[in-house]
């Protein structure tokens, strides 16, 4: 699959799968499964791993162009995306001997999903600084942690997971773990009911005394820090500004749309028609979008 590919997929998905839902789900709070399943299928969720796993091995512009086609249509979905290829780049990057190659074959073929679970309630914003502490055990450590804003929630086959490392001296001292769903301790807290992107079941999470053997220990120990910085933000500022630009796209669109349909009808005119004020600002908000990224609607 090449870049054009990939970007024809994702329109396609965009507009069969993602766009007849995306309405419903955002206003009942309901994480699309038939979205994930779309993506898998089309190769997406193994876009960026590389191909010795059974990914494409495409590289960081297919990524962006695919969420803000994604986005466009429900960027829910395109959220959801983001973190899981975030997280999809940690686990291709874990340090030698942690156990993954069989869970990157599974992300690869569309069968496995994703997220991060960094965000502690102890250090809200600062989701590079965990308060929770991993304990070790023999050859594992036990984590106690009450993580927040935790995309696909519950949804997710797997998490990456911060915690101090059981020495680290500093709020820095981090380590990376991947804890599958299902481990005995891991659970969903609440629920999510925010402004906009509804859709994403984004909640918090508590791990409480779950165990994690060392082959799913995905960094050195204190290492966490630097693999955040190094692996994980590129792709996710990337990926939230892919996202932030499809939602312009489609404000945009949105906008055209209206001044073409909405009328004076005393005057036969349609709104673009008859006020060339808002002919001029819908001018602007397209000239500010500039619609990069395989952009595809352009408004008349």
């Amino acid at each position: 699959m090449n870049h054009e590919t990939a970007l024809s997929k994702a329109r396609e998905i965009a507009d069969h799968v993602l766009a007849p839902a995306a309405r419903q789900n955002d206003k009942e709070g309901r994480f699309s499964t038939q979205a994930v399943d779309a993506l898998g299928r089309a190769g997406f969720l193994g876009l960026m791993l590389p191909e010795e796993f059974g990914g494409t091995g495409l590289g960081p512009g297919t990524f962006a162009a695919v969420t803000a086609t994604l986005a466009e249509a429900d960027a829910s979905v395109a959220m959801v995306y983001v973190m899981h290829i975030c997280a999809a780049a940690m686990i291709a990057a874990a340090r030698p001997g942690a156990a993954v190659a069989q869970m990157l074959k599974e992300i690869a073929a569309g069968e496995h999903l994703s997220t991060l679970a960094f965000s502690e309630s102890g250090s809200r914003s600062h989701f590079w600084a965990p308060v929770s502490r991993a304990r070790r055990n023999g050859t594992s450590v036990h984590i106690t942690a009450k993580k927040s804003w935790v995309t696909s929630a519950g949804c997710a086959q797997s998490y990456v997971v911060s915690s101090l490392a059981p020495e680290g001296a500093g709020p820095t001292d981090s380590t990376l773990y991947l804890v599958p769903a299902g481990v005995r301790g891991l659970s969903v807290e609440g629920s999510w009911d925010g402004l906009g992107l509804r859709a994403n079941a984004s909640a918090p999470m508590m791990l409480d005394d779950c165990e994690v053997p060392s082959r799913l220990q995905l960094t050195e120990d204190g290492a966490g820090f630097q693999a955040m910085l190094d692996v994980v933000l590129p792709q996710f500022n990337l990926g939230t500004a892919a996202v932030a630009l499809g939602l312009c796209r489609a404000v945009v669109a949105a906008t055209a749309a209206h001044l073409k349909s909405a009328r004076f009808e005393h005057l036969g005119q349609s709104l673009g028609e008859s006020l060339p004020t808002l002919r001029a600002q819908l001018a602007t908000m397209q000239i500010d979008n500039r619609w990069p990224l395989g952009a595809r609607r352009r408004p008349g």
